[in-house]
């Protein structure tokens, strides 16, 4: 807070921010006052965050910028990313004159130096030689200690923060000293900076990492990189590798560690992918609503505007340089309190609209919401790991990790050992505890759906797998094509055969569905099961099982138990249905429709609500820096959803849905590969197994962790029949409700009509904003008010 203060008072010649950090300085009087007289921005790693609604969040900042210091040159700065036109459309936005919109003209500047690669897909040897049921992280770790003895420093990435912990544990274990710490966005940021400079000091070998290391941090030159299981995007693979080798024309090492039979076919693509630089695209998001409600509260926060000059204002924006005044109209009157008749304290005005003179400003409170609950990454009521001699920040745990931790227990995060001293609504306080080997903390995160361009590329992969498989020279293809060490590549040939000799068909691809009926449902449990291996990506698949899903309820009165996967989607047959049957539920034309019936009750809906109703800040924090856990924010969103279905018009409602369909859906995409499916170009065939075979394998583990946490509630059953008059007798006990003094009553109304002492307004604009809300007073309250 002093460096803060000091900085409003003498603001710097280079300001190094975040989007969240940018918008509250834009949000204050002190902050805006720092932003003046502006040169130059810069924005760095601009493909990290231009696909999501924190890219959304900062560019709509810059824009704001404009009002603050006029023009100035815009840098965008990224390594792996395209199109480029689309990149510069984004970053130039619109100059607004007269109600015309011109946008800026943006050079693109193309390195023509061209980015090696020394990529390999590895396994050891150790491993190969093994039984199957051997644990491979013995081996793994046994590779990792030679290559972190070999080299003078190495980076290894995973893609969960529990991993990395975990791996973390079992490197440094048996050692004097730790041989590598981890790093990941749930450490605190100091002790983050204190890793990267013992590592580029070299007084530290090796860094075990999440994405928080992928982009441009100096953390000084690295021997090779180590990729334990495939990275989730090929961007990413190469954000990754590229951290090895980052100077001009110095080769990137590094290697793909696959841990399962799947990840081996995921490697291989990525692999080749990384020497080839052949990247997805990135789909900037277009006209977030739930975004909006901060950006409209942040600038009539500080100023009062014209409704229709916000509204050219915000157009500048190319995220929303098409929205429509409707959706404008919609968030403004959201926030004015249109549907505060639903009771939901949440709902309540944020901003007053005067109609007369067209102006918009925010109400009091509105932008301390905004400082408590703004920015959009959602939240997920994390417990502060504090030490208990300082309360210095360590870190961040999992709700359902402390739930189940208690004072005593011990555990090991960033390679240090933990005791647990005492547990409070906010905090968990530790101390170091003695260098026994420990169990690691869990975080819950959702599963990424793989996006269709890496899909496509393992699909036509499959498609020649499946033709050269048998030949002598495939296996050298593997090895020099797409960088496969020997012993890795002859695990992926075994996996592929093993696909094709336990289902007896050709392998999924490109061209072929393959419908795959067994007898077992999962975990060898009896049933019925049909799984549908796509190879689409989860970004597709997902989408059609929800539509499937309502297909089937449609035309046999029941619920598919059913679930889907980036490469599956698996499903409990009821009775006997053909495939050719099954196949015919869905097509490009009934698609849209069938998602209309099945997404909004889905809980991947209910979950994408609560975000969006997070960023409107229609649930906000009661208090600064006071966690409102995951649970309570659920229970809350619930609330919320169950109360504005009834209106037709609810933005935040429609955002969920954009969102869902637009943002995590790959629909056009979907609709394609329908329309192929029913004009024969993707063919199908089935087979019959006794257990799902090695690719459909995969989902295996996604459905029994759904049954094993499921509760006791009956699929979609409301109510019994039981006699009213009996449950009454056996059941219910009169007179439990506590009774309330006259006295509490008529105060509790006085508060709310606003004649108690200390609610009344206190000025006419607030005033105007009560008789709007109550349309009607009794004279005699009107008295009292005044």
């Amino acid at each position: 807070q002093t460096e803060r203060r000091r900085m409003f008072k003498s603001p710097p010649e280079i300001l190094i921010t975040t989007p969240e950090s940018l918008n509250l300085l834009l949000s204050s009087a002190s902050g805006r006052n720092v932003l003046m007289n502006l040169k130059t921005v810069i924005l760095d790693e601009i493909h990290s965050i231009m696909g999501s609604k924190r890219g959304v969040h900062l560019i709509t900042a810059v824009d704001r910028l404009i009002l603050l210091s006029g023009e100035f040159q815009r840098i965008a700065l990224s390594a792996t990313i395209k199109p480029l036109k689309t990149v510069a459309e984004f970053i130039g936005g619109y100059r607004l004159d007269k109600k015309k919109y011109t946008p800026r003209k943006v050079e693109i500047v193309r390195s023509i130096v061209e980015k090696k690669y020394d990529v390999k897909v590895c396994y050891p040897e150790e491993a190969a030689s093994q039984p199957p049921e051997e644990s491979i992280w013995h081996p793994l770790v046994k590779k990792f200690k030679e290559k972190i003895d070999h080299n003078r420093s190495t980076l290894l990435f995973v893609n969960s923060r529990r991993l990395c912990e975990t791996l973390t544990l079992k490197i440094n274990r048996g050692e004097s000293k730790p041989l590598a710490y981890a790093h990941h966005g749930s450490l605190s940021k100091e002790i983050r900076k204190t890793v990267e400079e013992q590592l580029k000091a070299g007084e530290l070998k090796a860094i075990l990492a999440t994405n928080s290391l992928e982009m441009g941090i100096d953390i000084g030159s690295l021997d090779e990189v180590l990729m334990v299981q495939a990275p989730p995007t090929i961007s990413s693979a190469i954000q990754r590798i590229g951290r090895a080798g980052h100077q001009i024309g110095v080769i990137s090492k590094g290697g793909i560690y696959p841990t399962h039979n799947q990840d081996f076919l995921e490697a291989a693509i990525l692999a080749k992918a990384i020497v080839e630089g052949d990247i997805e695209e990135v789909r900037p998001i277009r006209n977030p609503l739930d975004l909006l409600s901060q950006i409209v509260i942040s600038m009539v926060g500080t100023e009062v505007w014209d409704i229709d000059q916000l509204y050219a204002q915000i157009k500048t924006s190319t995220p929303y340089h098409e929205l429509s005044r409707k959706e404008f109209d919609l968030v403004t009157d959201m926030l004015a309190g249109r549907y505060t008749n639903s009771r939901i304290r949440d709902l309540k005005p944020r901003v007053s609209i005067d109609k007369l003179d067209n102006t918009i400003q925010a109400r009091k409170g509105a932008l301390l919401v905004l400082y408590m609950s703004g920015g959009t990454i959602p939240d997920r009521g994390y417990y502060q790991l504090r030490y208990q001699e300082s309360s210095a920040k360590i870190g961040e745990l999992d709700e359902e990790f402390v739930w189940e931790a208690t004072p005593g227990q011990t555990f090991n995060l960033g390679s240090q050992n933990w005791k647990i001293e005492r547990i409070t609504h906010n905090d968990v306080f530790v101390i170091p505890a003695s260098p026994k080997a420990m169990a690691t903390p869990f975080w819950k995160g959702e599963s990424r759906d793989r996006d269709y361009h890496f899909s496509m590329k393992i699909a036509d992969f499959l498609e020649e797998a499946d033709q050269e498989l048998n030949e002598d020279s495939f296996l050298e293809k593997l090895i020099t094509q797409y960088s496969m060490e020997t012993l890795a590549a002859k695990q992926l040939l075994i996996f592929l055969k093993k696909q094709k000799e336990i289902t007896k068909s050709d392998l999924p691809h490109r061209h072929h569905l393959l419908v795959e009926i067994t007898a077992t449902g999962p975990g060898m449990a009896p049933g019925n099961q049909v799984v549908l291996n796509t190879c689409w990506g989860g970004s597709l698949n997902r989408p059609f099982a929800m539509a499937l899903d309502a297909a089937w309820e449609k035309r046999f009165g029941s619920k598919l138990e059913i679930f889907s996967a980036n490469d599956c989607i698996a499903f409990l047959l009821p009775h006997e249905v053909s495939a050719d049957e099954i196949l015919s539920l869905v097509n490009e034309g009934n698609v849209e429709e069938l998602l209309r019936e099945r997404l909004e009750g889905s809980g991947y809906f209910g979950a994408r609500f609560r975000e969006c109703a997070g960023r409107s800040l229609l649930l906000p924090k009661n208090k600064l820096n006071q966690r409102m856990p995951l649970w309570m924010s659920r229970l809350r969103s619930q609330k919320l959803m169950e109360s504005v279905l009834k209106y037709e018009d609810f933005p935040i409602l429609l955002e969920a849905w954009r969102s869902c369909l637009q943002d995590d859906f790959d629909i056009r995409n979907l609709k394609l590969m329908l329309n192929e499916l029913s004009t024969g170009v993707i063919r199908w065939s089935v087979t019959r197994t006794e257990r799902p075979g090695p690719m459909a394998q995969s989902i295996t583990t996604g459905q029994i962790s759904e049954y094993m946490y499921k509760t006791d509630q009956l699929e979609g059953a409301r109510s019994s029949s039981l006699n009213r008059d009996l449950l009454r007798d056996v059941v219910f006990t009169p007179g439990l409700r506590p009774t309330l003094s006259k006295q509490s009553v008529e105060n509790f109304e006085c508060k709310r009509q606003r004649r108690f002492p200390g609610y009344s307004p206190s000025s006419p604009l607030e005033l105007l904003d009560w008789v709007k809300e109550r349309l009607l007073l009794p004279e005699s309250e009107w008295s009292d008010i005044l």
